[in-house]
């Protein structure tokens, strides 16, 4: 693992061109490593810089993971997993709550709480709650999921969607979850599991750098800018732990804790190996797509799924339904 990467460089200044000043950082070099999770998470991140912001992308785990491109997630699950329309949940790490409204809109839910470390997110959450018809269903509630009281044989559902990937020491924190589900309550993970801090291996940067040069330049050009993306680069451990040092630092050991303390229901691996790191801070190319974009998106989609297929890559991302026994 390096310390620091060209990545890094390159990173700080995409940070500049967004708006972003640096994120803070003279302030994040002194803060403790709570403070620096907050002050990433209370950021407004730039719109279209992340693989999964573009719909098509999203329509294909659908389908990975539902059998149905038009089929979403949150129905899919309620309808296979989840008995009755007067369940409680708690979803760890809400953000602004898109999520947590889908899923109360599946009718499943009598009660949701919420929780985010960012208070401007939670403010904003609240704002749109007071705007939609699930008031007496979600409570948004600021504070840390490691440390939020939760008790013993509370929750029918606990939903962890794109979280668990921040979280340490991991092991303690599913063993919360465990605790604060009723017997036969089923976990929800939506999750990164590939390599910690990022690290891609070297045959994963290999096919994403090979894939990346077969993209014309006008079509992978970084958001707000007139260059081209030409390169993967891991990010350093350094600036990882100066801007969020929560991010992937246990990714690895979740399918491995998962199996151990839970009953797994079902599993569906949806990829992300390839186009994570390379889509990433390119999206924006690949929303209101051109002819020759679709073209260039549909190949990413059937080179990942080839290698996949064939053994050559692992998938980073998984979507799992665990039961507490």
């Amino acid at each position: 693992m390096a310390l620091v990467t060209r990545g890094d460089l390159l990173a700080v200044l995409l940070r500049i061109v967004d708006g972003q000043k640096g994120l803070h950082f003279p302030r994040r070099i002194v803060s403790p490593n709570k403070a620096r999770v907050k002050m990433t998470w209370r950021q407004q991140r730039a719109a279209l810089r992340n693989w999964y912001e573009i719909p098509q992308v999203e329509r294909r785990y659908n389908r990975m993971i539902t059998g149905s491109e038009d089929e979403s997630t949150f129905r899919y699950v309620s309808q296979k997993f989840l008995n009755g329309n007067d369940l409680s949940a708690v979803s760890f790490g809400c953000g602004t709550g898109s999520r947590e409204f889908a899923w109360a809109n599946t009718g499943s839910f009598k009660q949701i709480v919420a929780i985010d470390i960012s208070e401007e997110r939670i403010k904003e959450a609240k704002q749109k709650l007071a705007q939609s018809p699930f008031g007496g269903i979600i409570e948004f509630v600021a504070g840390d999921v490691l440390h939020y009281p939760l008790n013993p044989n509370s929750f029918d559902a606990a939903i962890a969607e794109g979280i668990l990937h921040h979280i340490t020491p991991l092991e303690n924190f599913m063993d919360r979850i465990l605790s604060s589900l009723k017997p036969g309550g089923i976990l929800v993970a939506n999750e990164y599991v590939g390599p910690n801090r990022f690290q891609w291996t070297k045959e994963q940067r290999h096919f994403c750098n090979a894939l990346l040069s077969l993209i014309p330049n006008g079509m992978k050009t970084y958001r707000g800018t007139s260059i081209p993306k030409s390169r993967i680069f891991r990010p350093g451990t350094l600036s990882m732990r100066i801007y969020d040092p929560s991010e992937a630092v246990e990714s690895s050991r979740i399918i491995e804790i998962l199996q151990r303390k839970f009953t797994i229901l079902e599993r569906k691996d949806y990829g992300g190996t390839i186009l994570h790191p390379l889509l990433k801070d390119i999206s924006h190319h690949f929303v209101e797509m051109t002819p020759a974009e679709q073209k260039i998106l549909d190949f990413l989609f059937y080179a990942e799924d080839y290698l996949l297929n064939v053994g050559a890559i692992k998938s980073d991302f998984t979507f799992v339904i665990a039961q507490k026994a």
